[in-house]
């Protein structure tokens, strides 16, 4: 184990040096990656920014010279020439006197001011090469169409006016860099001589010199400039790296040189150490071993022994004693007694124990009975195994008895409570099937019990519906009181047109049709009447919005002859799932009670609101009234069965009991009532 750990100390020793070392080269290359990058970067930087003062200390410089050009005209009174195809006589100077001449010898001149003079020398430029400065004079206010000032021109301007003296930028211009530069042209005395149809006055600003550097020659010097840089710098670099790489691996040779100096040193002493502690530990096991194994097997707590093959015994342990009643000096002077103690029932058995092995070889632990020096039967697990010498030869049995009296004892004791819980779960399997039976019979006295309680509700709901019906049959005393009354007046003006003789066909046609639509309309709300009371077989979808506008119309003539109205807040996208006609008749329920409470009550302005919604998933309908609310004490009983605050003749008291039963019952939903400030407030959730 040691030798191991020696050998894999060094090993992660050296890697993690090597480790630490190449780390910090990388560090170091790093460091000086991004030096180095600066270095060029910041040598590029300054370059950039003597290349733009260059260019724009060439642009000053020609409006300086054009300035000079400029005064020297005006202080000398401006210069004739002679007149030619460049320099014919300028129209902008017809107003002053004398700016045509003739020499004695007939030589034609004309006078040439300080900003045409500037303007000739600036063209001469452009004509020997674009890459000369380019100037030109020019204002918002221009006398030669020519001087009009481009975009960037006139924003410049424009500028001066608020107070600038100079405007520079680095623009393309037909793709190639320019510096333009631009400065104000303050108006001076002798200007005014040129320039006097403008109103200018002295000091004044009246355009700019605008003057154009191109740069490209100066970027091309640059790039020149740039690229020898960054191949100084990217020699520097490779030569710092070169350097910081070969310092890096002398670092790890010589490291690891000396790591494997140290290592070998430390692993000569380690195993040094090693085998002497294995020398010391040696000789003290030498004098220990003996005592140790002579106290393990005397201190054991089961019966121990080693017979050998003449029946004599090579050790027995001290505690037989305290297990058979026999010392250890009785076996070894009667060799036969070891065989004496053992129940004479199981004697057989230990004798032919051996011969039993498990797959893997090993004898089968064995529990027998003794019978101790006192007469007392002990039980005992017996394991052994058979001895070999070095040579291979059989050398005795080595065995090991432990006592198990207490645990035969408990386990005795299980079988016998074993037997008892047998016999008490078949007496309890017999209650149970009696138990069962009686279930059995309860269960079908249940059902039955059941099938008459739904028998006595349907009975219930047959007499709410007949109660319904009897308000249905007011509600179509009402629906047909007025068409009645219509088909009474048309035959009335029938026979009067009839006795008077001045009823025509046609008009009698259209009387009987207007006849026969009343009695259809009274036809089909008789249809209507009857589908409503017509039993619901099966649950299925319905729309809730349809359902309580067809309840409503039923009721709807007797609601206005009691001036009841309706403020119905609509959802026709409220779906619920049960028994439409029985839900329907519960809203019928409802807005009953709720007209004969306002009636009963005088409420002078009686309104039932009804208000579709969807909540938690499910349909939720909530109908309030104004009608004064209902008295605390009577609320928790509304829904009880033949409960009502009306006289016998007036109710039955069965309404609401078999509306919530046919929601809650039928339907698996709730039906709710509590009191408003003004009302009640039904809620119907399915």
């Amino acid at each position: 184990m040691q030798p191991s750990q020696t050998s894999m100390k060094p090993t992660y020793e050296k890697g993690f040096l090597s480790k630490r070392i190449r780390l910090f080269t990388w560090i170091l290359g790093l460091c000086w990656t991004l030096l180095i990058a600066a270095s060029w970067f910041w040598n590029f930087y300054a370059e950039q920014k003597v290349l733009h003062k260059i260019a724009l200390a060439e642009a000053r410089t020609v409006i300086k010279r054009d300035a000079l050009y400029r005064r020297w005209g005006a202080v000398n009174g401006h210069v004739y020439v002679a007149v030619t195809k460049q320099s014919p006589p300028n129209p902008y100077l017809s107003h002053i006197p004398e700016r045509d001449i003739r020499t004695p010898a007939g030589r034609q001149l004309t006078l040439i001011n300080p900003c045409y003079m500037t303007r000739q020398v600036n063209e001469l430029s452009k004509e020997e090469s674009i890459f000369f400065a380019q100037a030109h004079f020019t204002s918002l206010k221009p006398l030669r169409p020519e001087n009009v000032p481009d975009p960037w021109e006139a924003k410049a301007l424009r500028s001066f006016e608020s107070g600038t003296r100079e405007v520079s930028a680095l623009v393309q211009i037909n793709g190639k860099p320019f510096m333009r530069v631009m400065s104000p042209f303050i108006t001076e005395k002798a200007c005014l001589k040129c320039h006097t149809t403008q109103e200018y006055a002295v000091g004044s600003i009246h355009g700019g010199v605008s003057v154009s550097i191109p740069v490209q020659p100066l970027i091309d010097i640059s790039r020149e400039q740039t690229a020898g840089s960054l191949v100084f710098h990217c020699i520097i670099w490779l030569i710092g790296l070169g350097a910081t790489v070969m310092g890096a691996r002398q670092l790890i040779r010589g490291a690891i040189a000396q790591k494997q100096v140290e290592d070998k040193l430390h692993s000569q002493t380690l195993q040094l150490e090693a085998e002497i502690a294995e020398r010391q530990k040696a000789d003290e096991s030498l004098k220990e071993s003996e005592s140790l194994l002579r106290i393990v097997a005397d201190y054991a707590s089961n019966w121990e022994y080693w017979r050998l093959p003449g029946a004599s015994f090579m050790y027995m342990s001290p505690s037989v004693l305290r297990l058979t009643g026999y010392s250890v000096e009785e076996f070894n002077n009667d060799r036969e007694l070891f065989h004496r103690i053992i129940h004479p029932d199981d004697r057989e058995l230990f004798l032919d124990h051996t011969h039993i092995k498990d797959p893997h070889g090993q004898i089968l632990p064995l529990e027998i009975r003794i019978v101790c020096k006192n007469g007392e039967v002990r039980w005992i697990n017996h394991i052994c195994q058979q001895v070999y010498t070095q040579e291979g030869l059989p050398w005795g049995w080595r065995a090991s008895n432990h006592d198990i009296t207490d645990r035969k004892n408990i386990e005795n004791a299980l079988l016998e409570q074993a037997d008892q819980l047998e016999d008490e779960i078949s007496k309890r399997e017999a209650a149970q099937a009696k138990l069962e039976e009686l279930n059995r019979s309860l269960e079908d006295r249940i059902d039955q019990a059941v099938a008459d309680l739904r028998h006595k509700d349907l009975a219930l709901i047959q007499q709410g519906r007949l109660a319904s019906m009897g308000e249905m049959v007011n509600n179509i005393a009402h629906q047909w009181r007025q068409p009645l009354n219509n088909i009474g007046l048309i035959i009335q003006n029938l026979q009067f047109s009839f006795d008077a003789g001045n009823i025509s066909h046609d008009e009698l046609k259209k009387e009987i049709n207007t006849a026969m639509d009343v009695i259809l309309h009274m036809s089909r709300t008789i249809d209507d009447f009857r589908n409503f009371f017509r039993e619901d077989k099966r649950k299925c979808e319905f729309n809730v919005s349809k359902t309580i506008h067809r309840a409503i119309e039923f009721v709807s003539a007797i609601l206005s002859s009691n001036k009841v109205q309706i403020d119905f807040e609509d959802d026709e996208s409220v779906i619920a799932d049960g028994y439409q006609n029985e839900y329907a008749q519960v809203i019928l329920n409802i807005l009953s009670n709720a007209r004969e409470a306002c009636i009963e009550r005088s409420i002078g302005a009686p309104c039932i609101q009804i208000r579709i919604t969807r909540e938690n998933g499910h349909s939720a309908v909530y109908i309030r009234d104004n009608c004064g609310g209902i008295a605390e004490n009577i609320m928790p009983k509304i829904f009880d069965p033949y409960f009502t605050t009306h006289s016998p003749d007036k109710g039955t008291g069965i309404g609401l009991y078999m509306s919530k039963m046919i929601i809650e019952q039928n339907m698996g939903g709730h039906l709710t009532a509590s009191n408003t400030e003004d009302g009640v407030e039904f809620r119907i959730e399915v």
